[in-house]
């Protein structure tokens, strides 16, 4: 891996064959991969997408020919329950217009009249004599005076059966009995239009109950198997249309499936037996994509040509642009790392990449001179902070202090002359007031006077800052120092003192604590002062403006400090939960002092070496 980068690195030396491999063939040669396999992929994506709309389209279709195909069925079964004979009770010309029914036939394997038990008197392919009067279809269609689909059972002669009854009403308007349409399970007239329904080239659709269960399938040692679990036929018994390409036992098809809306169809078929059913489709991915194959293949080859022809070509003339680029590469990075003294050599090249190295010489030295008046820029509003911080440190000092010392003198006078006890008490209470006072001013002022960051460092300085703390307050505070410590601006380091400093005022104020963490992390890349106490918390807004509002000003002093240093601060809060303040500086040339950069240039040569 060395000698590779090292080969990239120096751009001058003759090996410009490796140089091309390395830098043009192999990325375009991986490129070229992954856009052959997106591409695969893609078309095959597309393919499916396609083919479940037009599965979807079709079984919907599909769905409605066959829903149609047996309301058709039930409306003649309808016209044989309205005939004179069988109104009549005509047992003779019943059996005759049994026989002669033969649209009937062609639709059910039995047809048959009961009486008014449920008896069966008129039958063809059916049994005579036979009783369905026990059963919760013949009683509904009875009462609810319509048609009715039953479920699936096994009828006297031990077939697996569905039947449509149609109840028969006599002159008067009486219920006489049923006509029913049988289809057997096992036979060929339930499945007959669904067995017409064409899917691909070796695709077949099947027909399912309302409980997932097979009706009808092309081989028949497949009825009566339970497909609920099957992720198109659950989306099916939710009652939902569509497609789905999904993988059995290692074997990719496109399943498509529609309810069977035998209700919208006719009134006459308005009871809820007739809800349910649905077909499914089934096609196999590898007839879909067989006759693609061949063109895929082609495409691909082309796709490998159409890289590979221009590629050749550039590798052929880019030596002249390689090793310029590479140098400005390699001067790029130096810039990145903060190293604004480099310059490009104007002297190889054509004219475009002579133009690119002049804008990138002309770049550095615009950036060398953004970044001297950003640290000027930076360092003078944090001295005029200071400046201000010394000034009313002094004045406090001079005057505030001072006059309190005098006003506390006097009421110890005034206590002296007083012969009053209450009055006394009062000027006693006073003077302990000032006293308080005069403390909180001493300890503000030395808040105010700037710490020994020069001779302690940061890192030191944060730790006597805690001690002190806890020494003067009833606080527990930690300090945690992680990673090897760099010397940044001493104006930095004072300012992410303060902000130390400012966070733990408000611990002192607000936040009722016992236990403080300090956090202090040099990283790779930038710098971490972490805060965390274990106080009342707060609800901390989402929006750093709406710490104005409230009045939590100190809050918004370090939001407007840390953006100073071109770094961000994030404060998380929850009444009950304390409060953490995390406030994060990128070690970028801005903030670094010189002599940290001393020590960098010093690292990577010794690396180098």
């Amino acid at each position: 891996m060395k000698s590779i980068w090292h080969l990239l690195r120096r751009p001058t030396q003759a090996n410009l064959r490796t140089q091309l491999m390395v830098t043009t063939v192999v990325p375009v040669a991986v490129l070229l991969i992954a856009l052959v396999t997106v591409s695969v992929f893609g078309f095959t994506r597309l393919t499916q997408t396609l083919v479940e709309q037009r599965d979807s389209e079709l079984v919907q279709l599909a769905a409605r020919q066959v829903a149609g195909y047996w309301a058709d069925s039930v409306r003649l079964l309808i016209a044989v329950s309205s005939t004179d004979p069988v109104r009549s009770g005509d047992l003779g010309a019943i059996k005759a217009l049994l026989s002669e029914s033969v649209a009937l036939y062609q639709r059910f394997d039995q047809i048959s009249i009961t009486d008014v038990q449920g008896v069966v008197v008129a039958t063809e392919g059916g049994m005579l004599g036979e009783s369905v009067g026990q059963y919760a279809y013949f009683e509904r269609a009875r009462r609810l005076r319509r048609p009715v689909r039953s479920e699936v059972y096994k009828d006297a002669q031990g077939q697996q059966v569905i039947v449509v009854a149609v109840p028969i009403y006599d002159w008067a308007g009486r219920f006489s009995g049923c006509a029913l349409g049988v289809w057997e399970l096992q036979k060929d007239h339930l499945g007959l239009p669904v067995r017409n329904v064409r899917v691909g080239q070796n695709g077949f659709a099947q027909l399912l109950d309302s409980r997932g269960i097979v009706l009808y399938h092309p081989s028949k040692d497949m009825i009566g198997a339970d497909y609920h679990q099957h992720p198109a036929v659950a989306a099916l018994l939710r009652g939902e249309t569509g497609a789905q390409t999904v993988n059995v036992g290692g074997q990719t098809m496109v399943v498509g499936y529609a309810p069977l809306r035998l209700r919208e169809l006719a009134s006459s078929l308005a009871d809820e037996s007739w809800d349910g059913w649905g077909l499914v489709t089934v096609e196999f991915w590898d007839d879909i994509v067989a006759p693609l194959r061949p063109y895929v293949r082609l495409m691909a080859v082309l796709l490998v040509l159409v890289v590979t022809i221009p590629l050749t070509f550039l590798a052929l003339n880019s030596r002249r642009i390689i090793a310029p680029l590479q140098s400005l590469v390699a001067q790029a990075e130096r810039v990145a790392s903060g190293e604004f003294e480099t310059q490009v050599s104007v002297n190889t090249g054509p004219s475009e990449v002579r133009e690119l190295e002049l804008a990138f010489n002309t770049m550095v030295d615009q950036l060398r001179k953004y970044r001297s008046d950003i640290q000027s820029y930076i360092i003078s509003i944090l001295n005029s902070q200071e400046d201000e911080r010394k000034r009313i440190a002094r004045e406090l000092h001079d005057e505030t202090a001072q006059a309190l010392i005098v006003l506390g003198r006097r009421i110890e006078m005034a206590e002296e002359l007083s012969d009053n006890a209450e009055l006394t008490a009062q000027l006693e209470s006073l003077r302990d007031l000032v006293d308080d006072t005069l403390q909180g001013v001493r300890l503000f002022t030395r808040d105010l006077r700037p710490p020994l960051l020069e001779e302690l460092g940061l890192p030191r300085t944060l730790e006597l800052l805690g001690d002190r703390t806890a020494q003067e307050q009833p606080l527990t505070v930690n300090v945690t120092i992680k990673g090897e410590p760099r010397p940044l601006l001493p104006e930095v380091e004072l300012g992410l003192y303060r902000l130390a400093q400012e966070s733990l005022s408000n611990v002192r104020r607000h936040a009722h604590a016992t236990r403080v963490e300090i956090g202090l992390t040099y990283e790779e890349n930038r710098v971490r002062l972490e805060i965390t106490d274990d106080g009342v918390g707060f609800e901390a807004p989402k929006n750093p403006a709406e710490l104005i509002k409230s009045g939590r000003l100190g809050l918004m002093g370090i939001y407007e400090r840390a953006r100073l240093f071109g770094g961000q601060a994030t404060i998380t809060s929850k009444p009950g939960q304390g409060t953490q303040v995390v406030v994060e500086v990128p070690l970028t040339a801005i903030v670094l002092s010189p002599q940290a950069g001393i020590q960098e240039k010093r690292s990577a040569e010794g690396r180098s070496e």
